[in-house]
């Protein structure tokens, strides 16, 4: 199981409410590319920081048991 923070515009707004910490459960060998597509998270590859155990990662990167991932998406303004 991952520990997953979604910030900013892509938290998960529900009927229950909105979310922004969700756990959960991936299969074997799974990267941070198939979260994003589970969470139907459609971003260009630089508008998206990913952070893995508090270090910057890749959509390829694997994720194991009990990482902590955060997903912040690049906004800009002026």
């Amino acid at each position: 199981m991952i520990e997953l923070h979604l910030h900013t515009i892509l938290q998960l707004k529900t009927e229950a409410g909105t979310f922004r910490k969700l756990n959960m459960e991936l299969p074997l060998g799974a990267t941070l590319a198939v979260v994003l597509n589970i969470l139907d998270i459609q971003f260009p590859e630089d508008g998206l920081m990913l952070i893995v155990n508090g270090r910057t990662a890749s959509r390829a990167d694997v994720l194991n048991d009990g990482d902590i991932v955060h997903i912040i998406p690049a906004i800009s303004g002026g």
